[in-house]
């Protein structure tokens, strides 16, 4: 992994504070000034009498908001996530160090949350921005390895409550396992790099895949492909591959969009006019084609509302995104959706998931799909029994939707 600041580096505490007092010297004296033959004296520049140390105390014993308006996480599930990261080894201890785990990690969720400059941050903790960017690379690293255990399957050869409790979706999606589909995440990209990473609104960006349940967890996130790239074709490399894609056991599947194909594993919705739901009127279908679709969009915006829960928590996964190095903004992504799914599990009545699963979440950013190419590969035969599935899915539903008018 990279460390995590600027492709050309950190400065000292020192040099910044030479480089302060220069500043300060030469607006004081001017540039006509007779030269000082004095020693320099070092002025520290970051002097709050509230160190990084006691304003997390504070911030812990005083009103729940507050901690829950840095960090995103309330006072339980943040100790919990310190204690995770120690206990288990994800962040390294040295007691002869400065930084508390506390602090360190209270330091990357309000960068992660509030997309703060290293300077601010800095300023805020009264340390210096190399021991900031040093702390900060330190936990966001414990929050990838963390990720390989908080972003899993789970309970995949089970129907999902959201499933079996609702006839929209019961039986007909009774093998569902969760949803697929891509986000774009802004991208500072290398040089000679900017053209791939430039998707097709003119923005850079990195093509992030994921799957998620219907509990709005991520199962699986594969970040770092070209804003360029079209979102089959990074599927057809996670399923290729050395990222162990998490495939669904036989006979299950996930949703996708029109712009993946249909597949063993893989349900899209039908395409072309007779499936276009868009036309119809008072809640009745036409076509078998048009309610299936109807109610695999209603099953399959999970994904939507995860990454717009995502999107909304981090402030750093949209707008400007700081001149990171390519392989610090991958680990960035990923040890979000690490802590997204750890809140999804110690906070249940979290005030992001439950405006999504209300409805009332605005999804921004999403970019129309692209067309549709064809990387994936699997037997004809395989294939059109397949595709007979859905049909047979499709008419069953459309026949039972009739007989209860």
């Amino acid at each position: 992994m990279s460390d995590f600041g600027d492709e050309q580096g950190t400065s000292s505490s020192s040099d910044e504070d030479d480089v302060l007092f220069a500043a300060g010297a030469a607006l004081l004296f001017g540039p006509n000034a007779e030269p000082y033959g004095g020693p320099l004296q070092k002025v520290p520049c970051r002097t709050s009498a509230l160190s990084g140390r006691h304003w997390v105390e504070e911030v812990l014993s005083g009103h729940h908001t507050r901690i829950m308006d840095a960090t995103r996480l309330n006072v339980d599930s943040f100790m919990r996530l310190c204690q995770l990261l120690a206990e288990c080894g994800f962040v390294p201890q040295n007691h002869q160090k400065r930084v508390t785990i506390e602090e360190a990690l209270a330091m990357t969720l309000v960068m992660m949350s509030h997309n703060m400059r290293m300077r601010m941050i800095a300023d805020r903790f009264n340390h210096s921005t190399e021991t900031v960017h040093r702390n900060i690379h330190e936990v966001i690293r414990g929050l990838c390895t963390f990720a390989q255990f908080a972003i899993t399957p789970r309970w995949q050869d089970e129907i999902h409550p959201k499933i079996l409790n609702d006839t929209r979706f019961y039986p007909w999606f009774e093998d569902c396992v969760g949803a697929i589909d891509g986000t774009h995440i802004p991208a500072c990209a290398p040089r000679g790099q900017q053209v791939a990473y430039t998707n097709r609104h003119g923005v850079q960006s990195q093509n992030v895949l994921a799957v998620c349940d219907h509990d709005m967890r991520f199962v699986y996130v594969y970040a770092g492909w070209e804003g360029s790239a079209h979102d089959a074709r990074v599927l057809d490399g996670a399923l290729t591959g050395p990222n162990h894609f998490p495939m669904p056991p036989t006979g299950k599947y996930y949703l996708v969009d029109s712009a993946y194909r249909n597949l063993p594993g893989f349900l899209p919705p039908y395409r072309g006019r007779q499936a276009d739901v868009s036309g119809r009127r008072r809640g009745r279908f036409a076509t078998a084609k048009e309610l299936f679709n109807y109610r695999h969009s209603a099953l399959r915006n999970v994904i939507e509302r995860s990454f717009g829960v995502l999107k909304r928590r981090f402030a750093i996964l949209r707008g400007a995104v700081p001149n990171y190095m390519m392989t610090t903004q991958i680990n960035v992504v990923i040890a979000c959706c690490a802590v997204h799914n750890f809140i999804r599990d110690q906070q249940p009545n979290d005030m992001y998931f439950a405006d999504a699963e209300e409805g009332d979440l605005d999804i921004h950013g999403a970019i129309p799909p692209y067309p549709e190419i064809q990387p994936l590969h699997s037997p004809p035969e395989v294939v059109e029994q397949w595709i007979g599935m859905r049909d047979t899915l499709a008419t069953h539903m459309f026949n039972a939707y009739r007989n209860r008018r």
